[in-house]
Parts: C-alpha cells; sequence; structure tokens
C-alpha cells in the first residue's frame, strides 16, 4: 500500500512539473511572438520547450539541435539575477562557459543569488568572494635613485656590452614588482577578492618615500629605539650619521621589512603574495645581459638556531609546525610556479641553479618550490608564496621589460608584466578552485 502511495505521489509530482512547465512554454512563446520575434526573423534561432528555451547559431543548428546556449526553466531566477547585476564581462564569461550545459547543483550553489537589507538588490556570489588577498610588491623604488640606493637595478651600456641593441638598459626591480601587484590586484578584484597591497608607487609600507621618511621620520624613529633600550647610544649616533644608501643598508631595510610583516599581519589575510624579480647571481654586478633565466619560488622554513632565540622565533616555529599555514604555503608555491612555467616559458631552477638554493634553502616535495628563511617567510602569519619569476637580466627578457607598449586597467606596463602577473591569477584561482 505504501509502495502504491509513493508511485502515485512520483506520478503526481511529474504532472504538476509538467503542467508547470508547459504553462510557462506558453507565456514564453506569447511574449516571443508577440513582443520579440519581429517578422518571424528569430524563428530559425530560437525554440522553447516545455523545459528550457534553447538559442542556436544558425537554422541547421536548430534542425540539428544543437543549441550555442540553454536556460533551463529553473535556472531562471539566478539567470535574471545574473543578467540584472552582473557586471557585463562577468555575464560573457560565465554564460560562454554554461553553452548548452544545465547548471548542477554544485554550479547552482557558487552562484547563488543573494538577497541582501535592501528589497530587489542582488549579487552574484563570485569565486573569491570573502577571500582576504594581500600582495606585497617587493622592493621599494620607482626611481633611478631609490633604485641605486636599494641595489636594486640593472643598467646596461654599450661600454660595457657592445652587441646591445639600444644605447643603454636602465630598469628597477621595485618598479617591476609594483605594476605587476597592481595589475594582479585589478585581476583579483574583479574576481570578488579584498585585495591589499603593502605599498604605493615609489612609497614603503609607511606610505611615504625613503627620502621622506629620513627627513619626517628618521630621528623620531632612531629616538624612540634608543629611549626604549633598543638601541645602545653608540649605535644611534652613528646611524643619525650615515648617508642615505648606508642607512637603508644598515637600518631601514630590516626595519622596513618588520613593519611590512606587521602590516600584513594586520591585515588577517587568508593569502599573502610576495612579488620578486631575479637576476642571475653569477652576473654580478649586471652591467651585461646573462644567458640564464630560471623561476622559483620560496616558502617558510629552512630556519637555524639563530631564528628561534627570539621569542617571536619560536612562536613563529611553532605556528609553521603546528598549524595549516606550511601544507597551504607550498600548494600555493606548488601552483605558482608551475604557472610560471607555463605561462612564461621558463624553465623551473633545480637546486644546482643557484648558490642560495644549495647554501640557504631546503627542498621541498615540489620542483621549484624551496623553504628558505627570509623574513617575511618568517614573520607572515598567513599561507604565502614567495615569487621569483624570472632573471631580468636575460638576455631575452630584459628587452621585453624595457617595453612600455601596453595598457592593463590603465596601467601602461608590457605584455610580459602582464603574462607574470597572469601566472599569481591562475594559481591563484587554482588554489581556491573547490
Amino acid at each position: 500500500m505504501l509502495k502504491l502511495k509513493l508511485q502515485l505521489l512520483v506520478i503526481l509530482l511529474a504532472l504538476l512539473t509538467n503542467s508547470w512547465g508547459q504553462a510557462k512554454s506558453v507565456l514564453f512563446q506569447k511574449r516571443f511572438d508577440n513582443y520579440l520575434n519581429f517578422n518571424g526573423s528569430l524563428s530559425p534561432y530560437v525554440s522553447i520547450t516545455d523545459k528550457d528555451v534553447r538559442i542556436y547559431k544558425n537554422s541547421n543548428d536548430k534542425n540539428n539541435d544543437l543549441p550555442e546556449l540553454m536556460v533551463d526553466f529553473s535556472e531562471i531566477r539566478i539567470f535574471e539575477y545574473l543578467l540584472k547585476y552582473a557586471p557585463q564581462d562577468s555575464i560573457d564569461a560565465i554564460l560562454k562557459r554554461k553553452g548548452a550545459k544545465k547548471w548542477g547543483k554544485r554550479k547552482i550553489a557558487e552562484m547563488q543569488i543573494l538577497y541582501e537589507e535592501e528589497p530587489h538588490y542582488y549579487k552574484v556570489i563570485k569565486p573569491l568572494d570573502g577571500k582576504k588577498i594581500v600582495i606585497d610588491p617587493g622592493h621599494i623604488a620607482g626611481n633611478a635613485e631609490m633604485a641605486f640606493i636599494e641595489q636594486k637595478y640593472l643598467r646596461f651600456v654599450k661600454d660595457s656590452f657592445p652587441q646591445l641593441p639600444v644605447d643603454s638598459v636602465k630598469l628597477q626591480e621595485g618598479v617591476l614588482t609594483y605594476t605587476t601587484a597592481a595589475i594582479l590586484k585589478k585581476q583579483l578584484e574583479e574576481q570578488g577578492a579584498i585585495v591589499v597591497l603593502t605599498r604605493g608607487e615609489n612609497k614603503t609600507v609607511f606610505g611615504i618615500s625613503y627620502q621622506e621618511w629620513i627627513v619626517k621620520r628618521k630621528k623620531t624613529v632612531l629616538d624612540s629605539l634608543k629611549n626604549n633600550g633598543e638601541m645602545d647610544a653608540v649605535k644611534y649616533k652613528r646611524l643619525l650619521g650615515l648617508d642615505q644608501k648606508t642607512l637603508f643598508w644598515e637600518f631601514f631595510r630590516d626595519y622596513e621589512l618588520g613593519a611590512r610583516a606587521r602590516f600584513i599581519n594586520k591585515q588577517n589575510p587568508d593569502l599573502s603574495i610576495i612579488i620578486h624579480y631575479n637576476v642571475d647571481e653569477k652576473n654580478a654586478p649586471w652591467s651585461k645581459p646573462s644567458n640564464k633565466n630560471y623561476s622559483m619560488v620560496f616558502m617558510p622554513g629552512a630556519f637555524n638556531a639563530e631564528t628561534i632565540k627570539s621569542i617571536n622565533g619560536k612562536a613563529n616555529f611553532l605556528r609553521l609546525l603546528l598549524t595549516e599555514d606550511l601544507p597551504l604555503s607550498e600548494k600555493i608555491s606548488d601552483l605558482t610556479v608551475k604557472e610560471f612555467s607555463k605561462t612564461l616559458n621558463v624553465p623551473i631552477a633545480n637546486k644546482l641553479d643557484a648558490d642560495y638554493l644549495k647554501e640557504n634553502c631546503i627542498s621541498s616535495n615540489c620542483d621549484g618550490v624551496y623553504c628558505r628563511n627570509l623574513a617575511l617567510c618568517r614573520n607572515v602569519k598567513a599561507p604565502l608564496v614567495y615569487g621569483e619569476c624570472l632573471y631580468q637580466d636575460n638576455h631575452k627578457e630584459y628587452m621585453e621589460l624595457l617595453k612600455k607598449d601596453k595598457t592593463y586597467f590603465g596601467i601602461q606596463t608590457n605584455a610580459r608584466v602582464k603574462a607574470v602577473s597572469d601566472a599569481y591569477f591562475n594559481a591563484i584561482m587554482q588554489f581556491y578552485k573547490k
């Protein structure tokens, strides 16, 4: 008896569903005929069934029932709000991916429309909604003067390299990293992420340039450290008298890196991306191109005894030992270096390709991913990747990096920098893919 009742219930539900579908079909067909189909011009391209609407590229595809796009009646509500509230570029991308496929329950959940405080206000959930990502554009320099102080620049001239195809080459790593970060920020925000950069163009984490810091804050900072007992009078006096370049290397660089780590941690990010461009270490002082080119990434680890002497060092060691920060860092690092290799067509470095890989790093379980005891790797309290995408001084790379012939998101740069940003973006999207 129970079995018979269940069968009857299934039949009843099927009839109700069919009836609902037929009613919808009649309604939509009337709209189509009376309001939309001008002189029958749409008839070869549109079909309305009892369960969906199908659009075809041409009449031949319609005859063979090969729709280019299909919307099932069960998808109408999501479809409506997608069209009404999503940005146009998002709509285009979503519908191209959808095609004639019906959205499954999982996809519908991903694209669930949220009803918010204001009546009739909806939004589409984007892949990175709610994810907070901090991007650190490595170094500071936005001009040649600061790049000279940091010693993070290339300068090729014909005197040292007669085959140079131009009169001179000047590249500043701080400019490349900031431009990459600015583009990546826009890419991630389009996917719903909350993105924070640690610095502005030609600025430090303090929101001002290094030169401005010297004028406005240097003495105040040094006074505070001396008065708090963190710096003795001899060192204080010495630092006050140093020139800009020496002060940078003896004090400011590490001081600012510590502030960057604190800034990142204050954001409580889900993920941190640290962007750098590399050089061939054997090509110093980088006055001519190199034939070498490798990609690699760093993740936390390779601690030494000195590292864990302080309470902060111990805390970071335990955090990396006991939490998921380390395995998640390895995951995003592995994805990133693979994207570097794929997108940039740059080989992944093995441990014998650079002395610092042999001498200062522990190889992870992933090719091109190395544990390295860098300040940000150690102190940032979040999954992170520290990327070294390519060698700037490579004989092919430097000419491409010099160009300013492309504009992305209003940012003038070149296709190579955009490719680096794309590699990070692709890795992040894969990291959060369910």
